[in-house]
């Protein structure tokens, strides 16, 4: 994979995410698709995975190491609760930020430090153009029939 095909991939999932929601007027983006979460919920939980994972790029570009490890679950959980009051407006306009300053980082970055596994010896060997890929294309597919499940 290079650079050309990295966002490649990611544009084209941001492209089936985008048609999604836009089957969905503003009160159905509030309406539950569970027993918790909205569809407004799944794009504030998508938004926060994306800022997520350009504040770990940076922080590895800088030099830094993240320390302490939490489970997903974990994070989901946090995330939800800091999100679920913010507005609907708020939340779409937040995601589209989030979304930008992560192609703003994968431009930023070298293609040693995108493709590169052993470069980052945080990553585990991991390149972290798959963290982008995780955070970005694989995650919206992921939550693709989530956000297009019948209301509850």
């Amino acid at each position: 994979m290079d650079r050309r095909e990295l966002l490649g991939a990611i544009e084209t999932g941001r492209a089936r995410l985008e048609e999604a929601l836009t089957r969905y007027p503003d009160g159905a983006m509030l309406e539950r698709i569970d027993e918790e979460w909205t569809r407004k919920d799944v794009v504030a939980h998508v938004e926060a995975w994306e800022r997520r994972v350009v504040d770990l790029a940076e922080s590895l570009h800088a030099g830094a190491i993240p320390t302490g490890h939490t489970e997903t679950d974990e994070l989901n959980a946090r995330f939800y609760a800091d999100n679920r009051d913010r507005s609907l407006e708020d939340v779409r306009s937040g995601e589209r930020a989030a979304y930008a300053a992560m192609i703003a980082e994968i431009a930023r970055l070298s293609d040693e430090e995108l493709f590169d596994g052993s470069h980052f010896a945080w990553t585990e060997g991991d390149p972290l153009a798959a963290w982008f890929r995780g955070n970005g294309d694989e995650h919206y597919d992921e939550h693709l029939e989530q956000l297009t499940r019948p209301a509850r």
